[in-house]
């Protein structure tokens, strides 16, 4: 008989060799190599990485024509008369398609040195006269002529007040605070004999006006790469990011200092001297906040906004604060440009509305 097969057990198979330490350490090291190598490759795929714009520039001569004049209070800078100059932007920027193939917003400056047409000081009977006081805001920087907000009010106020004859004065000068503002109100616009003074306040007014210069001239300088930057796309993003967070936290500091400072203090001492003297001929004065355009969602500068508003009303002054007509957008799509952060034609397009309709309303009550 024969003797049953034994049943044999399958050997147990050998564990799989793991890598040794040294081979993970290596493994890892490599990965570590190879994704820095990967992104940086792809960041410089044409259309891929964040664009880097060139700086606006202006032109003629590469500067704002400003001129010294004198009044028997004091010497500020003006704008030249009866000339044109231009900004310039990389047109790649232009996502809206509103600058053309140069990148190019043209300014004319009439007789009086005012962006426009000429406007004669001597007003028609039937006359409704406004008077912008402001400063690049105002004046439409990276904006057409006919986008910027008090060409828009005109509009919108003539087709609400068809028996006046309705024009609007942008007296707006890039760079000016409220004190140099309310002195070219004396110099040109006082002449107008204005039924309404706007004056167009941002929360840089009360900074000094060198100061302001400075920091615009920043923002607009081509940066000067640094180390690593030079030759890696990562470290060029990193750097650009934090020089612009950098300048970002310099206005913010340099705005909050500014409303504890001696100017701030000129500042609303001129807003009394100009309400004083519009109330020589019943003129209507009304302070128009614009807010910073920036982070619109959890906007970090409410508490000046109701600093502002507090102050203004202790003061007696007419105040329109645009800062809800704007809350919640997004800031960017309200940019000129990537390279400038001035309101563009669709954020005046929503002041000259909030003005107009504002000023369609009776005069608050003191």
């Amino acid at each position: 008989m024969s003797k049953k097969k034994e049943h044999q057990k399958p050997a147990p198979k050998s564990p799989a060799k793991q890598p040794s330490g040294s081979r993970r350490i290596v493994f890892i090291l490599v990965i570590l190599l190879l994704v820095p190598v990967l992104v940086e490759a792809v960041l410089r795929i044409p259309g891929v990485g964040p664009t880097s714009y060139a700086p606006r520039r202006f032109e003629p001569d590469g500067r704002v024509p400003f001129v010294p004049s004198t009044n028997s209070r004091a010497t500020q800078m003006v704008y030249d008369r009866n000339l044109t100059f231009s900004s310039v932007y990389d047109p790649r920027g232009d996502t809206r398609g509103y600058f053309g193939p140069e990148g190019r917003v043209l300014y004319r400056l009439n007789t009086f040195g005012i962006r426009g047409g000429d406007v004669p000081f001597g007003k028609p009977p039937n006359g409704f006269r406004v008077v912008c006081l402001g400063d690049s805001i105002t004046f439409g920087e990276g904006v057409k002529e006919e986008d910027t907000y008090p060409v828009q009010l005109q509009r919108l106020l003539a087709g609400s007040m068809r028996d006046k004859q309705v024009e609007v004065i942008n007296q707006g000068v890039q760079g000016y605070g409220t004190k140099e503002e309310v002195e070219s109100y004396f110099m040109v616009g006082r002449a107008y004999r204005p039924d309404v003074v706007l004056v167009g306040f941002y929360l840089n007014d009360a900074t000094d006006f060198g100061e302001t210069i400075r920091q615009n001239d920043a923002k607009n300088r081509e940066l000067a790469l640094t180390g690593l930057a030079k030759v890696s796309k990562i470290f060029e993003i990193l750097e650009r990011r934090r020089i612009a967070q950098e300048r970002q936290d310099e206005f913010f500091a340099s705005t909050r200092k500014s409303f504890d400072s001696p100017l701030w203090l000129v500042c609303k001492d001129q807003l009394l001297r100009l309400k004083e003297d519009t109330l020589q001929w019943k003129a209507r004065m009304v302070v128009v906040v614009f807010p910073v355009l920036w982070q619109l969602d959890a906007y970090p500068l409410q508490d000046i906004h109701t600093k502002l508003a507090d102050e203004f009303k202790r003061l007696g002054l007419e105040s329109l604060d645009l800062l809800d007509a704007f809350r919640g957008k997004d800031a960017e799509s309200l940019w000129v440009h990537p390279t400038d952060q001035h309101p563009n034609e669709i954020a005046h397009t929503i002041a000259a509305e909030k003005i107009a309709e504002y000023l369609r309303k009776p005069t608050p009550a003191p």
